[in-house]
This record gives structure tokens, C-alpha cells and sequence, in this order.
């Protein structure tokens, strides 16, 4: 007797996805399976931040934290492996030790 195929429904199809939350096609079947719903589960509720968060010695309301930038620089890979070395010779983190020469520059920079 010949061997027999079945055709799996076409990626990204409704029956696709179906089958997958069902534990079908896509799933690796040698591990044993969780019971995990079809449906999503409803999340607990964040709670919202009681107050402003103040500076304990103060009692002066802290700033509140900036939004951060991502900065990514191309150099010479020999450059970069001596300042990593350095930095953790020194015990200190690349980050801070580009962020307070950045802060350093450009206070000369402004100076004129």
C-alpha cells in the first residue's frame, strides 16, 4: 500500500492559524504540550502610580525621566575592543563612560 498525504492549508490562512492554536501543523510534537487556550486570557490590571515620586531628602518632586535616544556609531573594531578592554580594566561600564564624555564634550562644545 502506497503511502498517503494529507495537504497542509495554506500559510497565513484562517485554517492555518486555526490549526496551529488547535496544536497542529507547526507545533514541535516531541515535547509534551501545556494546556494553553485558543482564547486570550484576560491580563491583571496595572496599577497606576499612586503619587509623583518625590526625592526622599526633600520631599521635592522628582523630574520625571526623559525619553531616551538610541545613538549607534560605526568604528574600527581594534578601537573598539581597546575601549572595552579598558572599561572593564577599570571596572566601569562602556555606556557610562561614552555618556559622560559626550556630556563633557559638549559642555566645551557650548562654551564656544
Amino acid at each position: 500500500m502506497g503511502k498517503t498525504f494529507t495537504t497542509a492549508p495554506r500559510p497565513g490562512s484562517l485554517e492555518a492559524i486555526e490549526a496551529y492554536e488547535r496544536g497542529g501543523p507547526g507545533h514541535d510534537t516531541t515535547k509534551p504540550r501545556a494546556n494553553i487556550s485558543a482564547y486570550p486570557q484576560p491580563h491583571e490590571p496595572v496599577a497606576a502610580q499612586a503619587s509623583i515620586p518625590t526625592d526622599p531628602q526633600t520631599h521635592i518632586p522628582a523630574k520625571a525621566p526623559e525619553p531616551m535616544k538610541r545613538l549607534s556609531i560605526d568604528m574600527p573594531e581594534s578601537l573598539h575592543w581597546r575601549f572595552k578592554v579598558a572599561c572593564v580594566t577599570a571596572k566601569k561600564l562602556m555606556v557610562e563612560e561614552v555618556l559622560a564624555f559626550i556630556k563633557r564634550r559638549t559642555a566645551e562644545l557650548e562654551k564656544g
